[in-house]
């Protein structure tokens, strides 16, 4: 900074200087500086110059100086004279004079006393702050005034007559002395230590350091290295001399001075949001974050004091209020954008949902294990950081979620939106107790949450078909091909297509996960439907192909095989959507039926093609003597059971119980359309025994093949009973045991066995048929179930049809018959 350098003979207290006293010329750093190249010019103000005439102290309270000097003289020895007259002019005491008013006025100016000092609010983080005076900034024509009066002392000297040196003639030379800077005072002369009154305690005096204001540049440089709360108080200080001579005379200085302190402001808040976004990534150094603070709070007292004396927003007392805590606020935020956007690669959804969280959570324990200390309580700084997350990553959700997105990606988008981020980032262990959850406003709006649960819908069932339909045709055309195997993985595709998305809805919400539970739930019955279709196509085809029955058989089994694996699936869906899915379910399972009775009937209808054969043999001629046929029977059954037992059990249950009775049907069929009639006794138990043997062997076959319908054994036993026992009473009992097990039964069925055993006369057979009219038809119709009929499917022979007569009727007829020959 350029200095003035003034040099003045010094008088000795014990040497008497003899001569004139000689004042050498003041010189001004950079008076020799070409014009245009003054770096000062931007500092110059007229007004403010000490060299204007108006403003020279030098001028006032000459008399008052002469009483001053008259008493520094007479602390020299006696009888000389500190200065003498030079030429007969008296500037050395109009020098003395104006030095001694200068150091008055200094002494006026002076700090305050500590006292006052005391009652001041100390800041925060007890850093020294020009600003520690809320009303300081603001009450500041005291303050200027002695500054410039203490530039006055930086002016060229004026001589007695009011004249100044020639060498300061020139108007260029013209400086604010403001900033010129005072080096250290120098030791003080035994006159200037003296008291006026003489005989009082002598003190020293000193003149109070004063803090110049800086130029733009060295501002600028404090702020560079972060010296952020003293470059504030300068930048304070120009703020409120720019007002001053904005209201004094509205000049271009004060216009451009504006502009300066406006840059200055964006140059300090711009270091602020660089140790706002640095606090996020590293430990930044304590004072940092104290310098940041403590700017926030005396930009925060300077605006207090603006309001207090009138200030409006957005009026036209300047710029002010600065609100540099909701510009700090607004800082984090930015920072947070810039920081999570660098998670927004080009990446696929899962991976940027995974950095996303990562990020956040990471930066938010940072932040509050080594930043949030640094702040006042009253900043909230932890939720400031948290708010600030919290809407960054719903704008990057947002725009998100405006992307064509498949359904596995919004599968990861709703988990990440509805658990993810609650569960793991905002409900992390470190975090959950510091963050208020009940103000973070939703990720998203209800209404965008809807549209992509209703687009995720409409995905799964538009994929579920395709899906579906593309493996039903793969595995059709298995079929044609003949595969020789009787399993189908068709089941456990399908299924697994659907838990797929079962699972990963159920994971997002249980709502979600009931509609998409749903919507799978009906898939899979239009499927099914589908899928009944070509079961039926190719159980017609194995009817009417002359191609290898044991392939068909295989194939026909293995499209058998799938309906219980989709039965167990239909009843864990159905039992997810409750209530609102009982259509859906009825219509599936009808289809699985369907598929089953289908395939079974055609293994059944397979098998007796080749059993029919032997069953009309049974009680013929031959049956007594040769069990050839019976034989043949049993083993045409155990041989396509060694296929059948590969057929998964609900359906191959349905199978042997249907093949068990039909067998059974078939035996009693036999016996009803018999002619044989047992002419002895011994004959009768013959015929008994054979049926009470094969009946025996049927039961345990089918015992053997698992077969559950064993209401079927005692028909045959019971029937043989009936043709062994001897006494009408004793069959009367066993046909009521009959009737009893198969309410179905008819009087042609016992009719046909009594006419087997041959000795029943015309009233014993009355008697026997009369116990079937103690149960009523509607009664045992009733009680009848889809596997309790068995005599029901069964037809007696032609011509032996059972009638009912009457003896007198008949004698009656008889009578008739015979008036009519004559």
């Amino acid at each position: 900074m350029p200095i003035m350098k003034s040099t003045l003979s010094r008088l000795s207290p014990t040497k008497p200087q003899v001569g004139p006293v000689r004042l050498q010329e003041e010189s001004i750093l950079g008076k020799s500086t070409p014009a245009g190249m003054n770096s000062f010019e931007e500092d110059t103000v007229d007004e403010m110059n000490p060299f204007a005439e108006n403003l020279n102290p030098f001028h006032e309270e000459e008399e008052e100086g002469a009483e001053g000097i008259q008493m520094l003289n007479t602390s020299l020895p006696s009888g000389e004279a500190a200065m003498p007259k030079i030429n007969g002019s008296e500037k050395h005491t109009t020098l003395t004079r104006s030095l001694k008013k200068a150091f008055k006025m200094s002494k006026k100016q002076g700090r305050s006393p500590p006292e006052d000092q005391s009652e001041e609010k100390k800041p925060f983080f007890r850093l020294p702050s020009p600003l520690s005076d809320t009303e300081a900034p603001w009450k500041s024509q005291e303050k200027k005034a002695g500054r410039l009066r203490l530039e006055e002392l930086a002016s060229p000297v004026k001589l007695g007559d009011g004249s100044e040196k020639d060498s300061l003639a020139d108007p260029s030379s013209r400086r604010v002395m403001s900033f010129l800077k005072w080096g250290k005072p120098k030791a003080e002369s035994p006159t200037e230590k003296m008291e006026l009154g003489g005989g009082a305690e002598r003190k020293t005096e000193t003149v109070p350091e004063v803090r110049e204001p800086l130029s733009v540049l060295e501002i600028h440089k404090l702020i560079e290295k972060r010296d952020l709360v003293l470059a504030d108080s300068h930048i304070v200080e120009l703020e409120e001399e720019c007002e001053r001579v904005r209201t004094t005379d509205g000049g271009k200085d004060g216009g451009r001075k504006a502009k300066d302190i406006e840059l200055l402001y964006k140059e300090l808040e711009g270091e602020l949001k660089k140790i706002v976004a640095e606090s996020l990534s590293q430990t930044l150094e304590a004072t940092h974050l104290e310098q940041l603070v403590q700017t926030i709070e005396e930009e925060e007292k300077v605006d207090r004091a603006w309001a207090s004396c009138g200030g409006l927003p957005g009026g036209t007392d300047g710029p002010r209020p600065r609100q540099l805590r909701r510009k700090w606020r607004k800082m984090v935020r930015d920072s947070v954008v810039e920081r999570l956007s660098r998670c927004q690669a080009d990446a696929l959804m899962a991976q940027r949902l995974r950095s996303l969280k990562e990020q956040v959570t990471n930066d938010l324990i940072f932040i509050r294990k080594n930043q949030v200390a640094a702040y006042p309580k009253d900043y909230d700084a932890f939720n400031v950081y948290v708010n600030s997350y919290h809407e960054v990553v719903s704008s990057c959700l947002a725009e998100m979620a405006q992307n064509d997105l498949e359904i596995q990606q919004l599968y990861s988008f709703l988990q990440w939106c509805h658990n993810d981020y609650i569960r793991d980032v905002i409900g992390h262990e470190e975090l959950a107790a510091h963050v208020r959850k009940q103000q973070l406003k939703p990720l998203l709006p209800a209404e965008t949450m809807q549209q992509l649960e209703d687009k995720c819908i409409a995905l799964v069932k538009a994929q579920i078909t395709k899906s579906m339909d593309e493996e039903l045709i793969a595995e059709k055309d298995k079929w044609q091909q003949g595969a020789d195997t009787y399993q189908s993985e068709l089941p456990n595709r399908l299924i697994q297509i659907l838990t797929d998305h079962v699972v990963n809805s159920g994971a997002v919400t249980q709502e979600l996960g009931a509609r998409v539970t749903l919507c799978c739930l009906s898939g899979l019955a239009d499927l099914l439907q589908s899928f009944q279709k070509y079961a039926q196509e190719f159980f017609q085809h194995y009817r009417e192909t002359a191609e290898s029955r044991e392939l068909r058989v295989a194939q026909a089994i293995a499209v058998v095989n799938c309906c219980p694996a989709f039965r167990d699936y239909i009843e864990r869906l159905r039992q997810k959507v409750a209530s609102d899915g009982e259509e859906e379910t009825k219509k599936a399972l009808a289809s699985l039926d369907k598929v089953v009775k289908g395939g079974n009937k055609l293994l059944t209808d397979k098998l007796f093609e080749e059993l029919k054969p032997n069953l009309s043999k049974l009680l013929k001629s031959k049956w007594l003597q040769n069990k050839e046929s019976f034989e043949r029977i049993t083993t045409s059954v155990k041989k396509h059971f060694n296929q059948f037992r590969k057929m998964k059990t609900p359906p191959y249950q349905d199978l042997v119980n249907g093949i068990h009775k039909k067998v059974v049907i078939e035996y009693l069929r036999a016996m009803m359309q018999t002619r044989i009639v047992c002419n002895s006794a011994d004959m009768r138990v013959k015929v008994a025994g054979r049926l009470n043997n094969e009946s025996t062997e049927l039961r345990e076959l089918f015992e053997n093949l698992d077969s559950n319908a064993s209401w079927l054994n005692p028909a045959i036993g019971h029937l043989a009973e009936i043709i062994s026992l001897k006494d009408t009473s004793s069959i009367q009992v066993e046909v009521g045991a009959l009737v009893d097990s198969y309410p179905d039964v008819r009087k042609e069925h016992i009719a046909a066995v009594l006419n087997i055993r041959g000795d029943i006369n015309h009233q014993s057979r009355q008697n026997i048929l009369e116990m079937l009219q103690e149960f009523d038809s509607n009664d045992r119709g009733s009680i009848l179930s889809r596997d309790g009929a068995l005599f029901a499917e069964i037809d007696t022979a032609p011509g032996l049809q059972c009638v009912d007569l009457n003896m007198s009727r008949a004698l009656g007829c008889f009578s008739l018959f015979r008036r009519h020959i004559r």
